[in-house]
């Protein structure tokens, strides 16, 4: 029994050795325990199937002589199997958390907890909702169904998959459903199925929360509040109240504890997008992980109503000049990050309004929304991110009221002169111009992408959807579409700016049948066209372009003057710098270390395996070995590792990526 212990404390320190030699990260104690196990039930076979002829002579074997025959065996397959069980949980571990790669991409900006017990349950119960829906392959069970069906049956069964995780997930199938860009109509009609509806939270936790909130009690502030909740979101839940002032108001109170269920299911939302980067072609051409990033700092800055609160108020300040728009007023008195009291709004949706008499004055209130709208993302200020039919309302007095702003945007001034060069380049039917729109907003890297497929790409598209007169309200979504596959990147504002202009389409169209809204955006945007493009303006845009390129040519005789003076003294030199850029460097060092280690390997092999070939020399009686043996297995022991080390640096630079 000792014997075996000690000849397993002896691998063990061995391979704790191996594991500081082999640079081996991922193993701690236990999985070093695993890899020493493994090198001896490995290394005692080799070394009974050497000393052996036969099987009936294994019980004949001298366990003494089996132990001292098998050591090297036993150490050679441990260093063997720390190699494989690094690689092994490395790759794990890669494919759990994923890396920061390609285009910049980010993982989500707040926090995100660890993988905690609680949400290694939670993956587990997501992964069987998704197995059991045909979409094993995602989460690596089994070869499942989702390659073989329909777009359409896909979406529904995503949107199974959305409904029974709930949460989270809810959230994100209708965020999906506001992606015409990512989605065809069929999968969008399926996902906006869901519903964010969920049972009401009690009288007692709410009025908790906001007396919490307030930090005083709810009858100091409200003179009544109506329990009965007028919505119970997965977020949020709203109630009807009446200040002490006779205020009639709204209160959106958040469900307690939301940001700790929200912070894991985002991190199995952002495994599940790594997960799908690493095996499927189609995940790394969306790029699900910058997606998903993108939905997580959306939905995390919706938990915040002091952000919705500033939000409200950007949106209202840039429609305050129509009459017939109006947003909702907040009490930002009364307004906390868990809470938000607001105006409330007497009116009703417009989706309640299918099958009911429009108003009279359809145009009017179309011409209102279209106008406020489109002026505020001309004009750099915020817009509504996602004006549907159940964010705008027929209020009672004839205007129309928006609400939910927690999805809303704003463009900055490179954006905006970017958008501007699309409409240019689309109305024009230049693909050039609308490249250059495409570079100035910072889609295009010239590293990657060929910008002549891109501008032959842009030209067929201008072909397919434009001609005489104005572009047909898909070309919008059609553009967007476009960009994804040609695997340009648009700032999140500007793409939210497509978006919200697709959503408004179809507003517009249930409010006012037949709006041209394309002619209204023209319209609207008439002014700055002309400013662009008239003959008037070229003196405009002269002077502005002077004041920043006057000084610099101003200063250029002079520059010129002394660029020749210095030559004419022989004082301009030019010196190239092999090796200048650091990743090239870092590239050959890489290179050459494995090549030393490669050649001193294979030099201490050599010498190790002539010592022991080597006959006579100290010999230490005690022990029954000769210096030159103990010599020859040290030097065998620093060969391998030195191979081994060599080999797992060359494993680990490694990373194929997987073809669905």
């Amino acid at each position: 029994m000792f014997d075996i212990i000690g000849s397993l404390v002896i691998v063990v320190g061995i391979a704790w050795l191996g594991r500081i030699f082999l640079d081996a990260r991922e193993l701690g104690w236990g999985r070093l325990l695993l890899a020493a196990l493994a090198g001896i039930g490995i290394g005692d076979a080799t070394a009974l199937f050497l000393m052996v002829s036969d099987i009936s002579e294994v019980q004949s074997v001298n366990y003494e002589q089996l132990q001292l025959f098998s050591l090297p065996f036993r150490i050679i397959a441990t260093m063997g199997a720390i190699v494989v069980l690094e690689l092994f949980f490395r790759r794990g571990r890669r494919s759990q958390f994923g890396t920061q790669a390609g285009r910049g991409r980010q993982g989500f900006s707040r926090a995100a907890p660890r993988f905690s017990p609680a949400v290694v349950l939670r993956a587990i119960e997501v992964s069987r909702i998704m197995a059991r829906q045909g979409f094993a392959p995602l989460v690596g069970w089994g070869s499942g169904r989702g390659a073989s069906l329909a777009t359409h049956d896909l979406a529904r069964r995503a949107r199974r998959v959305c409904e029974d995780a709930g949460g989270v997930f809810i959230k994100l199938g209708q965020l999906m459903a506001t992606r015409p860009d990512l989605l065809p109509p069929s999968a969008l009609a399926e996902f906006a199925k869901l519903q964010s509806a969920v049972a009401p939270v009690g009288r007692e936790v709410i009025e908790a929360q906001i007396e919490a909130q307030l930090g005083r009690p709810s009858g100091e502030v409200f003179a009544s509040i109506d329990w009965e909740p007028l919505g119970s979101a997965s977020i949020a839940q709203a109630h009807a109240a009446t200040l002490l002032d006779g205020s009639a108001v709204v209160v959106k109170v958040r469900r307690p504890g939301l940001e700790r269920v929200i912070n894991r299911d985002l991190t199995i939302l952002r495994w599940l997008a790594r997960l799908a980067e690493e095996r499927f072609t189609w995940a790394r051409q969306l790029g699900v992980v910058a997606l998903a990033s993108e939905f997580a700092d959306a939905l995390l800055i919706e938990l915040d109503f002091d952000i919705e609160a500033r939000h409200i108020d950007e949106v209202a300040a840039a429609v305050a000049d129509d009459p017939l728009v109006h947003v909702p007023s907040v009490f930002d008195q009364f307004t906390r990050r868990g809470l938000i009291v607001m105006e409330r709004l007497p009116g009703t949706p417009l989706a309640n309004l299918v099958n009911r008499e429009r108003p009279a004055n359809s145009q009017a209130l179309a011409d209102a929304l279209c106008s406020s709208q489109v002026r505020s993302m001309l004009d750099g200020e915020r817009f509504h991110g996602d004006p549907h039919q159940g964010n705008v309302l027929i209020l009672e007095d004839g205007r129309l009221g928006l609400i939910d702003m927690g999805i809303s945007s704003k463009l900055d001034a490179f954006e905006r002169a970017a958008v501007f060069q699309m409409l240019m380049a689309l109305r024009q039917e230049t693909p050039a111009l609308l490249f250059e729109s495409m570079v100035t907003i910072g889609a295009v890297d010239q590293a990657i992408h060929d910008p002549d497929e891109i501008e032959r790409a842009l030209a067929r598209f201008m072909a397919a959807n434009l001609g005489p007169g104005l572009p047909p309200a898909s070309a919008l979504t059609d553009l967007l579409r476009l960009t994804l596959e040609l695997g340009l990147r648009l700032p999140p504002s500007t793409s939210a700016m497509f978006r919200a202009l697709s959503t408004l389409m179809g507003t517009l169209e249930q409010l006012h049948p037949g709006y041209p809204v394309i002619d209204k955006i023209a319209e609207l945007g008439g002014d700055e066209f002309r400013r662009r493009l008239l003959p008037t303006s070229a003196a405009q845009f002269v002077r502005q372009e002077w004041s920043e390129v006057g000084p610099l040519l101003a200063r250029l005789p002079r520059r010129v003057d002394r660029l020749f003076a210095m030559v004419e003294h022989g004082r301009i030199s030019s010196r190239t710098r092999v090796l200048a850029d650091s990743d090239d460097r870092r590239f050959l060092e890489r290179l050459l270390n494995r090549f030393v280690l490669t050649l001193l390997s294979l030099g201490t092999g050599a010498v190790s395996v002539m010592l022991l070939g080597v006959e006579g020399g100290i010999e230490f009686p005690s022990f029954e070995v000769r210096l030159y043996d103990v010599l020859g297995w040290i030097g065998l022991f620093i060969a391998m590792t030195l191979m081994f080390r060599v080999l797992l640096a060359v494993l680990r630079s490694e990373n194929p990526r997987r073809a669905p």
